[in-house]
């Protein structure tokens, strides 16, 4: 996602300075006319505004806490990544203390018509959000820190329950020895719930270039654990979602946990079908 939003910001004409830790990503990020640094510190001394885009919870915690010692008062840090609303709200705190703005900030889908989660009011972004504006199509503000983090979690559940459901049913569909490309064309024909449904039928049907664009299982698996520890410290008991998480969590120890989630469908074949009498 850091590439695809760095790409946006400079096609757009943003100055935009790079850091990462893999040299293969720095080069990348050279080639898309980001002005590469070899150290996050010297990224952070040339900018007020830093927007981070992380694969783990731990990557977050380490780089938000780091930029919080290394950035001037009056800077911003803008989070991309998918994290827990409790680490938002540590980070705010935390940051806060050296006069730094944390603003917990994840999106969905890609530019130019990615959506924007702002755990902030209007003005969270400050005048960072005229330059984001060339990447997110969509910026919604959701009043307070830690509820963009939020939001994005409740959209991964809701995703990704579809297309567990949609994947066990053509999972079925296939067990009984239904035609399965005709079948998800009537599931297709009759109903709206075409996200998790779409994502199956690519596994179904053999699509490999698009079953490689998705996320890796390990990442679904951490997005469960995070949504897991929210609906915890609220209080919150979900059956249909403990069912979710289990799933994802237990496909994260298999074989598969590196792999894009849709090959998760593999898992289910070793359901059991129980003869009625």
């Amino acid at each position: 996602m850091g590439s695809s939003l760095a790409r946006a910001l400079v096609q757009a004409g943003v100055s935009v300075n790079g850091f990462d830790t893999l040299p293969s990503v720095r080069e990348h990020a050279h080639r898309l006319g980001v002005k590469v640094f070899d150290q996050l510190a010297e990224a952070a001394a040339r900018s007020d505004v830093v927007v981070t885009s992380l694969p783990t919870v731990a990557a977050v915690r380490e780089v938000v806490l780091e930029l919080g010692r290394l950035l001037p008062a009056g800077a911003c840090v803008i989070e991309t990544s998918t994290c827990a609303p409790a680490f938002a709200q540590e980070a705010t705190a935390s940051l806060g203390q050296r006069g730094v703005r944390f603003v917990d900030c994840p999106v969905s889908g890609k530019p130019p018509a990615m959506t924007m989660l702002v755990g902030g009011a209007p003005g969270a972004l400050g005048d960072a959000e005229n330059v984001l504006s060339a990447a997110a199509g969509t910026i919604v503000h959701l009043g307070t820190s830690g509820a963009g983090y939020g939001a994005k979690l409740l959209q991964q559940y809701i995703k990704y329950a579809r297309f567990l459901v949609a994947a066990e049913a053509l999972t079925f569909a296939a067990h009984q020895g239904l035609d399965v490309p005709e079948t998800i064309r009537a599931l297709a024909a009759s109903t709206g719930a075409r996200s998790g449904l779409a994502t199956a039928e690519e596994y179904f049907l053999d699509d490999a270039e698009a079953i490689a664009s998705h996320a890796p299982v390990a990442t679904i698996a951490k997005d469960m654990e995070l949504t897991r520890g929210m609906f915890r410290d609220a209080g919150f008991d979900s059956p249909s979602f403990a069912a979710l998480a289990e799933f994802f969590l237990a496909a994260n120890t298999s074989a598969v946990s590196d792999r894009p989630y849709p090959e998760v469908i593999e898992l289910l074949s070793g359901f059991r079908f129980v003869e009625g009498d």
